[in-house]
C-alpha cells in the first residue's frame, strides 16, 4: 500500500501547516484540497505556491476536486470550463498528475411510465443517454486535461449519475479517454449496491484511490462523509478490499480522505502522526 493523506483530513490547517505537518509525520505524498489552493492564492502568487511545495518536500499525487456540469445552462457550462482551467493550471505548476471528478446529473431520475417491459426499457434507454451526455461532457474536459498531461479519475458516488461500480464502469467506457479512470474509495463502495466482483468492470482502469474507514453504525444510519474513521478504527474489511484493488491491477496511491469533526479540531501535525499510526496497524509495511 501507498498511503498519501488528503487536505481534507486537515480542514482547518493552514496550506503551510499542513505540508508542514505531513512531512514531519513522515508522508512523502498528500492530495491537493483544490479550495485550499485557492484561497492561498487570494494572498500569494502561483509560484510561492509551486515553492511552498516544493520546499516540503511532499508529492501532490492527486487534487480533489471538479465537479463536471453536464447538465448546466451554456453559461453555467462555460464558468465550470473555465474553473476546471484553472485547475489545470494549478495542477500543471505544482506537477500534480491527477485530478479527482464528480458530476452533476439531470434534474429528475428517468422513471417508467408504466411498470410494463416497454416502460421498463423505456426509463433505462433515458438513464443510458443521461450517462452519453456526461461522458461526452467529461470528454471533451478530458482532451483540455490531456494536452497538460493530466489525468482525470472519477469519483464514484460523488457522481449524481454514478452510484455504482457497474454505472461508473459504464460511464468510462462510454467517455473512452485513456487518461480518465476510475477512483476507488473505501466509504463510496460501502454505501453503494456494488459487490467485490464488480470491480471486475474496471479492471486495467483503477487509476487513484481515496482511504479510509467506517463507524459500525446501522447501515440506515450511515453518512458516507461524517461516519468515516481512521483506518483501522471501523468496521470495513480493508485487508481483503484492498486487496482485490491490487488484484485489479492497481498499486498506485492511496489518499486518506476524512471528514472527522471531532479530528479537525486538533492540531495537524497530531492528526497526521494518528491516520500514519492507524494505516500502520493494518498495514505494516506501507509506503507513506
Amino acid at each position: 500500500m501507498k498511503i498519501a493523506l488528503h487536505q481534507l483530513t486537515t480542514l482547518n490547517a493552514a496550506m503551510e501547516d499542513d505540508l508542514r505537518a505531513y512531512a514531519k509525520a513522515g508522508f512523502s505524498a498528500f492530495e491537493l484540497h483544490l479550495g485550499k489552493a485557492k484561497k492561498y492564492l487570494e494572498t500569494h502568487s502561483l509560484h510561492a505556491l509551486r515553492d511552498l511545495v516544493g520546499a516540503s518536500g511532499l508529492q501532490p499525487v492527486g487534487a480533489t476536486g471538479h465537479v463536471v456540469n453536464a447538465f448546466a445552462g451554456e453559461e453555467a457550462q462555460r464558468q465550470n470550463q473555465a474553473e476546471f482551467l484553472q485547475t489545470l493550471e494549478i495542477m500543471e505548476a505544482l506537477r500534480c498528475p491527477l485530478v479527482v471528478f464528480g458530476g452533476d446529473g439531470s434534474d429528475e431520475t428517468p422513471v417508467a411510465a408504466d411498470q410494463s417491459e416497454a416502460g421498463l426499457a423505456a426509463r433505462d434507454r433515458a438513464y443510458e443517454q443521461a450517462l452519453e451526455r456526461f461522458a461526452a461532457r467529461v470528454g471533451h474536459l478530458a482532451d483540455l486535461a490531456a494536452e497538460r498531461g493530466i489525468s482525470m479519475a472519477l469519483e464514484m458516488n460523488w457522481c449524481r449519475l454514478c452510484r455504482s461500480v457497474k454505472t461508473a464502469a459504464r460511464a468510462l467506457d462510454l467517455v473512452g479517454k485513456a487518461n480518465v479512470g476510475f477512483l476507488f474509495d473505501a466509504a463510496h463502495f460501502a454505501v453503494s449496491p456494488s459487490r467485490l466482483s464488480d470491480l471486475d468492470l474496471v479492471r486495467g482502469r483503477i487509476v487513484y484511490g481515496h482511504l479510509g474507514d467506517m463507524r459500525p453504525c446501522p447501515p440506515e444510519l450511515t453518512n458516507v462523509n461524517n461516519d468515516r474513521v481512521i483506518p483501522g478504527e471501523g468496521a470495513l474489511p480493508l485487508r481483503e478490499w484492498y486487496q482485490k484493488i491490487q488484484a485489479c491491477g492497481y498499486s498506485g496511491w492511496h489518499a486518506v480522505e476524512l471528514f472527522c469533526h471531532d479530528l479537525w479540531q486538533e492540531p495537524a501535525l497530531q492528526i497526521a502522526r494518528k491516520v500514519k499510526a492507524g494505516c500502520q496497524r493494518v498495514w505494516p509495511q506501507a509506503q507513506f
